[in-house]
């Protein structure tokens, strides 16, 4: 019988972890981060921190041209770095609109990541409405609107 039950935990235990998905991997100043999506929400994964995350998945980090994370860093306020992290896909409709290849990851919403003197912090504000692709960048005011 203790058999038979510790097969079924084992069982329901590779059951949920199936369902967990890794999106994105990055590392930025020594800090590595992960995002995975569960359930259908996204998760930031920093070290052993776990937090959830507005946009749906899939999200992943806003890249340059040259698929390297984009960031911006504002000495002013001493950040080291924003990132954005982009999801909640867009429709058929708007990537039709927008005249965005189907394979190309774009988003509808995003949310800050922000690194000040080794602090990580997910910002409250959401950018919601517009559209982010993955491999696109985004414009420096976005970076600025969620750090300052």
């Amino acid at each position: 019988m203790k058999f038979l039950s510790a097969l079924a935990l084992l069982l329901l235990s590779a059951c949920s972890s199936a369902s967990v998905n890794i999106t994105d991997k990055i590392t930025i100043f020594s800090n590595e981060f992960e995002i995975t999506s569960e359930d259908n929400k996204c998760y930031l994964i920093q070290g052993s921190s776990k937090n959830i995350l507005a946009p749906k998945p899939p999200c992943h980090f806003v890249r340059n041209s040259d698929k390297t994370p984009q960031y911006f860093s504002y000495n002013d306020i001493k950040m080291d770095a924003v990132l954005i992290i982009s999801g909640t896909p867009i429709s058929k409709k708007i990537r039709k609109e927008w005249g965005l290849p189907d394979n190309l990851i774009c988003g509808s919403e995003a949310q800050g990541v922000l690194i000040q003197n080794k602090l990580i912090t997910i910002t409250k504000k959401v950018i919601s409405g517009g559209v982010l692709c993955r491999d696109k960048g985004s414009d420096e005011k976005n970076y600025w609107h969620f750090s300052h």
